[in-house]
């Protein structure tokens, strides 16, 4: 059964707190935090985050809660989405692609353990694990709400163990 919105309720609680433990621990580790998730246009682009270095940069991240994530699972890539009722704009890029940010991190809400990963890398990874395995990807099919569904790679976490950091975050 589809929720009637894929932003509400249980789902969207476990995911702002997430967001709210990350910004605090990132807080303890850099100058700044500048938070983007109110802002329209950082929503749509998959910006929550603006983290200002120590020497002054500002890397923009994209926060995601999975509580699937872990070393010996899938992290889950998002490919695109389809808006059933749109009749201007049915189908559009995921996360995946869309945005523009320069690190990933995924955590999972229930085991604390959090994975960063640089998003170029990330996507050339993808590009080339996809090539290899063909029609062997794993493929999951998310049915978002009554209005979207969600397709996603599931990209086995093994295959990646040099790219990513892998943090503990309570």
């Amino acid at each position: 059964m589809r929720n009637e919105r894929s932003y509400t309720g249980k789902m969207m609680a476990k995911g702002k707190a997430n967001e709210e433990i990350l910004m605090a621990w990132l807080g303890n580790y850099s100058k700044d935090i500048i938070d983007f998730r109110e802002f329209r246009l950082a929503q749509r682009i998959d910006v929550d985050f603006g983290i200002e270095t120590l020497d002054g940069n500002i890397l923009l991240a994209e926060i995601k809660s999975d509580r699937h994530i872990k070393e010996d699972g899938n992290l889950c890539f998002e490919v695109f989405r389809i808006n059933h009722f749109s009749k201007i704009k049915p189908f559009y890029l995921g996360w995946g692609y869309r945005s523009p940010a320069q690190k990933i991190i995924v955590r999972n809400p229930e085991t604390g353990y959090t994975f960063i990963f640089n998003f170029q890398e990330l996507r050339e990874f993808v590009g080339a694990y996809i090539n290899k395995s063909g029609r062997n990807t794993r493929i999951n099919i998310t049915e978002t709400d009554k209005v979207k569904t969600t397709f996603n790679f599931l990209i086995p976490m093994n295959e990646m163990k040099e790219m990513y950091k892998k943090f503990l975050v309570l």
